[in-house]
């Protein structure tokens, strides 16, 4: 259970950055600054970093400055930068900020009032570093957005990753989803800041670097935070994984440390398909016999998730849209990770 912010010294509390950086999120920036300016927490200043957007993002947030009477408003920062990576924005973020602790808000999520005291109070706690929790489907989102989101939450669809999954309890973790993570300021700038040559998986790199040094990354159910994700289709989301897939292979190559055959499950399933549906044609029936009773299996796995996800969201339109999803998620995947792996950089 997480203390409550009282327990803190009424002298001092520490200060806190929210960085949110944005590009292109017209449609929800509104509403993520909405649920920052309700944080229950007395002491917190907020940095917009804006990575080129083309659309109306800035014009929104000054709308919002000049119209809005909440005080909190006239300190918020808008910096803006030419098209750049998300470790760019989120250092050019830290090394404008003044506080102690740096937490991170992508510009599609909402936050829940007590978001920030929960997690100061954990960082509060011997050796750690960060903090993070679940990620949620917006309850304003467009139904399918929400759907895959749920989905993509399973065991079977994100093989436990802290990107979707939602742990029920607290516990340490070897990652926290970048979306909305806390971090003692002196811990991010003794790992060296965030890697900026990488649009993906460059939160898992500075955990990664985070935790070597010593310090130790919690998961806890009582930071929640709400995802209005632009997955909005099963294309969108077949986009969405394969440059996730793509990201973990460049960032693998360039940083030995994150690379894992566990990550490359998905890709040598799919490349081990294809070489038996090949072998089929050439040599006959004997290899699609092999063939036929994995994809059987997978097929019977997709199935037993998706009614376990239909029964656990309360939601039977899921048994039809799992099955559907789970492939597009592992091809996406695997097939960015394959592309990621041979193309040069």
């Amino acid at each position: 259970m997480v203390p409550d912010i009282s327990e803190f010294s009424k002298e001092k509390f520490p200060k806190v950055s929210i960085i949110i950086p944005v590009k292109n999120e017209e449609r929800t920036i509104a509403n993520t600054i909405d649920s920052v300016l309700r944080i229950n927490y007395p002491c917190y200043e907020v940095l917009v970093v804006d990575g080129g957007s083309k659309d109306h993002t800035l014009s929104i947030i000054k709308e919002k400055i000049k119209n809005n009477p909440h005080s909190l408003l006239n300190k918020l920062k808008i910096i803006r930068m030419n098209d750049s990576t998300p470790g760019q924005g989120r250092n050019v973020g830290i090394r404008n900020s003044l506080g102690e602790i740096v937490a991170f808000v992508d510009g599609d999520c909402y936050v829940a009032e007590d978001w920030l005291k929960n997690a100061v109070a954990l960082l509060e706690r011997e050796d750690v570093g960060g903090v993070g929790g679940q990620v949620i489907s917006c309850r304003k989102g467009v139904y399918l957005s929400r759907a895959l989101l749920n989905i993509a939450s399973t065991f079977f669809a994100s093989a436990g990753s802290t990107l979707f999954t939602r742990h029920r309890s607290e516990k340490e973790v070897e990652n926290i989803p970048s979306c909305h993570a806390v971090y003692h300021r002196k811990a991010v700038e003794r790992a060296g800041l965030y890697s900026e040559d990488l649009r993906f998986c460059e939160d898992v790199d500075l955990n990664h670097r985070i935790r070597r040094l010593g310090y130790r990354l919690l998961y806890s159910s009582d930071m929640m935070v709400e995802h209005d994700w632009k997955v909005r289709s099963f294309g969108s989301l077949f986009r969405f994984m394969f440059g996730y897939g793509a990201g973990r292979a460049f960032a693998s190559k360039k940083y030995n440390q994150l690379f894992s055959l566990f990550y490359a499950v998905p890709s040598i399933a799919l490349f081990g398909l294809f070489f038996l549906l090949l072998l089929s044609f050439i040599y006959g029936e004997l290899f699609m016999y092999a063939l036929g009773p994995l994809l059987c299996s997978y097929g019977v796995l997709a199935f037993v998730s998706a009614f376990l996800a239909a029964y656990q969201f309360k939601d039977r339109k899921i048994v039809v849209l799992a099955p559907v999803a789970y492939v597009t998620m592992h091809i996406g995947y695997a097939i960015g990770f394959i592309w990621g792996l041979i193309k040069k950089r």
